[in-house]
């Protein structure tokens, strides 16, 4: 005896129809790719700009222990960057200790030092691409 199967019913039809345009089915390593790319972005993004702030942040604490080193009583501003640039040379490499000034001023009415540094904004790395970062550490000559 042979079956006879029902006519499907036009909501059926358009149910599957509909389905099957909504079908993600291997959709999922484009996905993972776009998803994966944004964060591998956003991942460098962020260590970069640690790195940038990593460096600042030395670069600042070698001028102002630099400007307190050439305040003591028997040193000068000369003894103060040369104490600086043994820090950065140091800490983050002789490119990074190549702009350095010093310059006797006054800080809070009293006499002081100020040191200056300027380097290379560290783009890829410790490699200086392109920008500048100054910093500007100050000491008080106690006497």
């Amino acid at each position: 005896m042979m079956k006879i199967q029902a006519p499907r019913s036009l909501f059926a039809k358009r149910a599957d129809r509909h389905l099957a345009i909504r079908d993600e089915e291997g959709s999922s390593i484009p996905e993972f790719v776009m998803v994966s790319t944004l964060i591998i972005a956003l991942f460098i993004s962020i260590l970069q700009l640690t790195l940038v702030l990593h460096v600042r942040n030395v670069m600042l604490d070698a001028a102002a222990t630099g400007a307190r080193y050439g305040t003591l009583a028997d040193r000068n501003a000369s003894d103060g960057s040369q104490r600086t640039r043994e820090l950065l040379s140091t800490s983050l490499g002789s490119g990074f200790a190549a702009n350095i000034g010093a310059q006797e001023t006054s800080v809070g009415g009293q006499p002081g030092l100020q040191i200056h540094i300027s380097a290379g904004f560290p783009l890829l790395g410790f490699f200086s691409v392109g920008g500048e970062i100054s910093v500007v550490g100050e000491a008080v000559r106690y006497e």
